[in-house]
């Protein structure tokens, strides 16, 4: 069993809008692989938890997986910056 599989194994579920999102991602966007996945989002929720910010600034939207993520482990009253400098995304992001 490779740690990928492990952590997988042992971390919650990927929900279904993000699961969506992370299809539309590599079906319509030119690089897909620059998406954040299952095991890198909710390694960045889990870091996000643990340090505890009140504001995180994200350069770089790209199709929002990553956003929702982190968003997910800021406290009610914290708040996510994000931008992306392709205008052409802003479509599929919003």
């Amino acid at each position: 069993m490779t740690l990928d599989e492990y952590i997988l194994q042992h971390i919650d579920e990927e929900g279904d809008y993000l699961k969506a999102l992370y299809r539309d991602t590599h079906l319509k966007l030119l690089y897909p692989r620059m998406a954040s996945g299952h095991l890198q989002g909710r390694m960045l929720k889990m870091f996000v938890r643990m340090i505890r910010p009140r504001q995180v600034l994200e350069i770089g939207t790209y199709s929002g997986y990553s956003a929702l993520c982190m968003a997910e482990g800021l406290p009610d009253n914290g708040m996510l910056h994000t931008f992306e400098i392709n205008d052409e995304q802003e479509d599929f992001t919003r």
